[in-house]
């Protein structure tokens, strides 16, 4: 009986032993808010952790709700944190030293409002020249989620009356909702001023124009990056792949036409990230340089397999 007992328990043993890596850890979660361009990113960090070995999660939230969610330790990764538009959502969670920049995934972008073509050409170029000009934008700027930093800082604007906008409104909605009506505005040659920030396809399809900031406005009308936000524990929890994550970057253009495939072509996000990923082999094993996959083997010989 003694001896069944202990080739029971070596057995048990081996095959604990066995199981990879990947299956006896937690999944990476990443945190997704609605935008196109931060779904196919997540998509694609995703893939090629999991081609190494890792296991993911995506959970969709909106961007407020992804502060709070990293705060309390319910996500792990955050690939979409503008900044500077987003400062105030992430500087509490920085002082707590409950998450971590790891680094900049989009260089030069740009986060602002904007009014169509023609009317700028009516000489609305800054966002001093909305309220002398009210009732023809009918007194309303057209935004995002509530939640996102954009909004906030628009109602902020509006709460100190900057520039006479302090009996203006906001219409906040889904990404993909405002530029319903920012199209719309377009066809029908109406004034509107509207959140836009790039990459994004609409720099591509849009005769738009961004408004000039004035003292005041520049965390809403300024020059940005977005960034790869972690929780601080995944760097020794998952150190390898805490390093794939800070290495990730892609032009602006590329996340431009990342929104365009999935906006306006209709390809899935799936589709759309694995495309990228198989087009750009070389770039994804620059990323992973020496770095191991959750097996222990070198992650960019293990990519080679998968795509």
């Amino acid at each position: 009986m003694y001896k069944q007992l202990i080739t029971f328990l070596f057995a048990v043993a081996f095959v604990a032993s066995a199981v990879p890596a990947s299956t006896a850890s937690a999944a990476i979660r990443f945190a997704v808010p609605p935008w196109p361009g931060a779904m196919v990113k997540t998509e694609v960090a995703s893939q090629i952790l999991e081609a190494v070995g890792y296991e993911t999660s995506t959970i969709s939230m909106d961007a407020s709700e992804v502060y709070k969610a990293l705060g309390d330790g319910k996500v792990d990764v955050f690939m979409s944190a503008w900044l500077p538009t987003q400062d105030m959502l992430l500087e509490p969670l920085l002082k707590k030293k409950t998450i971590r920049i790891a680094g900049v995934n989009v260089q030069n972008t740009h986060t602002g409002l904007c009014v169509p073509g023609y009317v700028s050409a009516e000489g609305v170029k800054n966002i001093a020249d909305l309220a002398p000009n009210a009732k023809k934008f009918d007194s309303t700027i057209y935004t995002i989620e509530p939640t996102s930093g954009m909004y906030i800082l628009v109602e902020d604007l509006i709460k100190k009356d900057f520039e006479g906008l302090g009996s203006w409104k906001q219409k906040g909605e889904r990404v993909d909702k405002m530029l319903d009506d920012v199209i719309k505005a377009f066809k029908e040659k109406k004034w509107i001023v509207f959140s836009c920030w790039e990459p994004h396809w609409m720099n591509l399809t849009l005769d738009m124009r961004y408004l000039k900031a004035m003292p005041g406005s520049t965390k809403l009308i300024s020059k940005s990056t977005i960034n790869t936000l972690i929780r601080t524990d995944i760097k020794t929890e998952y150190p390898d792949a805490f390093m794939i994550l800070s290495r990730f970057n892609v032009s602006k253009l590329t996340q431009g036409k990342w929104t365009y495939d999935v906006s306006l072509k209709k390809q899935t996000v799936e589709e759309t990230a694995t495309a990228w990923i198989k087009g750009n082999l070389s770039v994804v094993r620059q990323w992973l340089g020496n770095l191991k996959g959750a097996n222990g083997e070198r992650a960019a010989d293990i990519i080679e397999t998968k795509f």
